[in-house]
């Protein structure tokens, strides 16, 4: 994820062919992360409401996350072949699925437990931008002018959604009382 919103700073070989996958298709790219944003947000809506109930949120966490995983399992079968090829990428998965991945999740089951499942699943945004920052800071990748206004309009929306209401403004009709007849 560290990559992630980062421009790569080298284009693709010289006389490589099509692009093959999701890349070389925008329509369903863009289909299939609008499938990933509603099922994260009602993921993260059915979490809340569940821990709202009553239940405790490391079961909760633990039946969503053990019901994603399988239904992951036929995934894993048709594709993950690499995966399994060597102990140095099963390594590598095993960190991703604990550290960031469960850890993380953990943590974001408890938030989900304190506040409202909106300001949990909007605040899951900076992911991107602090994984676009480090790319930049840690790894020297370059992030182009335009993935920088992403990251600012991501901010702003953000604090828009965060700020608390503001009271409304009284006139100066309503700060005296009723008009005389």
């Amino acid at each position: 994820a560290a990559g992630a919103g980062a421009a790569p700073t080298a284009g693709p070989a010289p006389g490589a062919g099509p692009a093959t996958g999701v890349a070389g298709h925008p329509v369903l790219g863009v289909a299939l992360a609008l499938v990933a944003g509603v099922t994260y947000a009602l993921y993260s809506w059915g979490a809340a409401r569940m821990m709202r109930r009553g239940l405790p949120s490391r079961p909760v966490m633990g039946a969503v996350f053990g019901l994603g995983g399988v239904l992951l399992l036929p995934v894993l079968l048709l594709t993950g072949g690499p995966i399994v090829a060597s102990w140095q990428h099963l390594a590598a998965v095993a960190y991703l699925a604990v550290v960031p991945m469960f850890l993380g999740y953990v943590l974001f089951g408890r938030g989900l437990g304190a506040v409202p499942a909106s300001t949990a699943t909007a605040l899951s945004l900076l992911e991107p931008a602090v994984a676009a920052a480090l790319a930049v800071l840690v790894l020297h990748e370059r992030l182009p002018a335009l993935g920088w206004a992403g990251v600012a309009l991501l901010l702003a929306g953000l604090v828009v959604l965060t700020a608390p209401p503001r009271a409304p403004r009284l006139s100066a009709r309503d700060s005296w009382g009723p008009a005389a007849p």
